[in-house]
């Protein structure tokens, strides 16, 4: 984790509170800008939420949409199946240039995190559009399609005390 800043907007920080934003997305082989629905990766709490990683994971399906049993490995195969494009829409900024093998925005085979130096602030009502494309199936043919994982981590931030109205 990176260095913890004392203000956000200008206000003292009082207090951080662990939160994490998880979500998922099923998805088939060779399929192009496919959306994760926006609230999923929106901040609706009354909290800023400070951002520290991106944790992303892809899990191998069957034609049951059942996990298969073993699963392929994440590095060599899966992550490298999988491109996100990440736009922070309240700023209207990309996160990626174009879309992004997640094997690129991890650290490597330890420690499969995107993390930040500086956390990532997202003010109430902020959040992250996330388009996925994924390759053609280039292994066995039991997987039919991938459940791409992706959770923010960081911390809900107080910038003021609680009151009797929050």
């Amino acid at each position: 984790m990176g260095r913890l800043p004392d203000t956000f907007a200008g206000q003292r920080i009082t207090a951080r509170f662990p939160y994490t934003m998880p979500g998922e997305l099923q998805i088939g082989f060779a399929q192009s800008g496919v959306i994760f629905p926006d609230v999923t990766f929106t901040n609706t709490t009354d909290k800023p939420f400070e951002i520290h990683r991106l944790i992303p994971w892809v899990a191998a399906l069957d034609a049951n949409r059942v996990l298969l049993n073993p699963q392929p490995d994440q590095l060599d195969i899966l992550e490298a199946l999988v491109r996100l494009d990440i736009v922070d829409f309240r700023t209207d900024m990309k996160l990626t240039k174009s879309p992004t093998l997640i094997r690129d925005l991890v650290k490597g085979f330890s420690e499969k995190t995107w993390e930040w130096a500086e956390p990532y602030p997202m003010p109430n009502s902020g959040g992250f559009q996330i388009a996925v494309t994924t390759l053609a199936n280039p292994i066995e043919s039991s997987i039919t399609s991938l459940r791409v994982e992706l959770t923010f981590q960081g911390f809900l931030i107080q910038i003021a005390p609680p009151s009797d109205s929050r």
